[in-house]
């Protein structure tokens, strides 16, 4: 019969087979206890031939007992590998069934009171080690006993009986050798049936408790990203707040001003009040139209016009048609170079042009006249690259990583430039990413910079993917 525990056993088990090992070495001290009183008591009961030969069998089972348990508690656990436990159970299975032989030779032979240990190791045996290397040595085992029934019987025609028989091959002896054939393969085949059963509870139990583990790994990175976002939404909410609250104290102290009538609204200082109040208000409404942007970019995905093929090429093209005026305005040159054909198997278009107007023009807007933006185009290994770079400012080094995040500005990008959310790049970002893409930005304070967008040519959102399932 197979032993079918026997791989995910020598994984799961190695620890339980060490703790066995140890648990019979320090069995072994009884029967060497045992040995030596038998050793000396025995001659008072007639048992002559005992002494000293058990009192030599138990020194030398005490001394290897010594060796090996030493060995085993050198082992660090797991360092061990099962297989390795598992020879050094067969080598204390085989020691001790020599020295068991031995005794069974001073005792009696085939009819010594000590034969039924040798079922009692083939259940040890079992319980350690394979069911298919037990049925091996049991079989060696009972070779090496009948051998020595032979031996004593036919060849030295003489035993060390502690209780009185005939000498030779008997047939209350061989009748004791068919008995011991029968217990030791029938406890092999017993111990077998009964633990293999606890074997395979143990591996469920291992395997459950290892699902277990699993899932409470996943629980904690749930809930570590759960506080992240909700660290992020906190932080999100205390930023937007304090964007909002400065420009309509602004327009609130105007209004109050030309309400109370301190000052005249027809008065030159009327009319400055009324139009910086505008211009402040012009501020809320583009910082809520980026806040509506952002909104929509991360919680309207599903809600998204996703298309099929859509052109990045294109969509570069239809931006510089629409910027190129704003560039020679501002006396910057705007380079295209275009090597590749991008096309994407899913895209939104509003989002995409949205991301690289964004980064052009945000380009054109921080260089100085007489600079040069260049927008170059690779595709290579299904992957579509968009490089963006200027002359510009730079951004400082300190700040390089941080300016994908909301409402982030440069005090240099806020000299160089009054107008800006901070929240465009954190739009590019999330537009970016919800096509499965990322980018990145590596810059030089006072020399440029330059944006780098990777977008996958044929990455499936999520949301057309479950859609594309239920259709």
């Amino acid at each position: 019969m197979a032993d079918t525990t026997e791989t995910p056993f020598s994984y799961i088990f190695a620890s339980e087979l060490h703790g066995r090992l140890l648990w019979f070495a320090r069995l072994r001290w009884i029967a060497v206890a045992v040995l030596a009183v038998t050793s000396v008591v025995g001659p008072r009961f007639g048992w002559v031939d005992v002494w000293p030969s058990l009192a030599i069998i138990a020194g030398l089972v005490a001394v290897y007992n010594v060796i090996y348990t030493r060995r085993l508690r050198s082992y660090v656990l797991w360092d061990r590998m099962y297989h390795d436990l598992r020879a050094v159970a067969i080598r204390h299975m085989l020691t001790d069934l020599g020295a068991l032989l031995l005794v069974v030779h001073f005792t009696g032979g085939c009819h010594s009171p000590v034969l039924p240990f040798v079922v009692f190791h083939m259940a040890i045996g079992t319980i350690m080690i394979s069911t298919r290397l037990m049925y091996v040595l049991a079989t060696v085992t009972i070779a090496a006993t009948l051998g020595l029934f032979a031996l004593e019987g036919l060849v030295l025609k003489h035993r060390h009986p502690i209780t009185p028989h005939a000498e030779g091959l008997d047939l209350s002896c061989v009748l004791n050798a068919a008995v011991l054939v029968v217990l030791v393969f029938g406890m092999v085949y017993l111990t077998h049936t009964v633990t293999s059963r606890f074997k395979n509870r143990g591996i469920q139990l291992h395997t459950t408790t290892e699902q277990l583990r699993h899932r409470k790994e996943e629980l904690k990175q749930l809930l570590r990203e759960r506080e992240e976002v909700e660290r992020r939404k906190s932080h999100y909410m205390r930023i937007s707040a304090h964007q909002l609250r400065s420009p309509l104290g602004t327009i609130k102290t105007s209004l109050q001003v030309l309400v109370e009538g301190i000052v005249d609204p027809s008065s030159d200082a009327g009319r400055r009040l009324i139009v910086g109040a505008s211009e402040r208000v012009d501020d809320l409404l583009e910082i809520v139209n980026d806040l509506l942007e952002l909104a929509k970019m991360r919680e309207g995905r599903v809600q998204a016009p996703w298309a099929r093929r859509v052109y990045i090429n294109q969509v570069l093209a239809d931006i510089f048609d629409a910027i190129g005026p704003v560039a020679q305005e501002r006396r910057v040159e705007l380079v295209a170079d275009m090597d590749g054909v991008a096309l994407l198997d899913w895209g939104v278009p509003p989002d995409l042009v949205y991301v690289f107007e964004n980064l052009i023009s945000n380009a054109i807007k921080y260089s100085a006249e007489g600079g040069e933006v260049r927008v170059k185009l690779r595709v290579e290994d299904d992957v579509a690259t968009v490089e963006v770079s200027d002359q510009g400012i730079g951004i400082p080094e300190d700040l390089v990583s941080d300016v994908f995040l909301e409402f982030v500005r440069a005090p240099n990008a806020k000299k160089h430039a009054a107008g800006g959310t901070g929240l465009g790049l954190s739009i590019v970002r999330e537009g970016v990413e919800m096509h499965g893409g990322a980018v990145e930005v590596t810059s030089e304070l006072g020399v440029g910079s330059t944006f780098t967008v990777t977008l996958p040519l044929h990455f499936i959102p999520p949301e057309v993917e479950d859609r594309l399932e239920d259709g």
